[in-house]
């Protein structure tokens, strides 16, 4: 007879999230200026961050609800549209 089994999967690697680092801190005044800190060894690092928050700042757009409009036929019939 067969012994049953349960293949498992490893938790931890399914778990497991990405180590994340804050390393630029960014302020505003009532005056609309804007500061900004980083640590000086990863300014290349952090340049890149800001110039990547950017483009994905300047790229997004807002999804675009369509609402069908009812015609005529569609009423007859009963349909329900939204």
């Amino acid at each position: 007879m067969q012994k049953a089994e349960t293949s498992t999967i490893d938790a931890q690697a399914v778990t497991e999230k990405p180590k994340v680092a804050k390393l630029i801190e960014i302020m505003v005044d009532d005056k609309q200026m804007v500061y900004v800190n980083w640590p000086t060894d990863k300014k290349e690092l952090c340049l890149t961050a800001l110039c990547e928050s950017l483009k994905l700042v300047s790229t997004w757009k807002p999804p675009v609800i369509e609402v069908a409009k009812p015609s005529l036929m569609d009423f007859v019939r009963g349909i329900k549209h939204g």
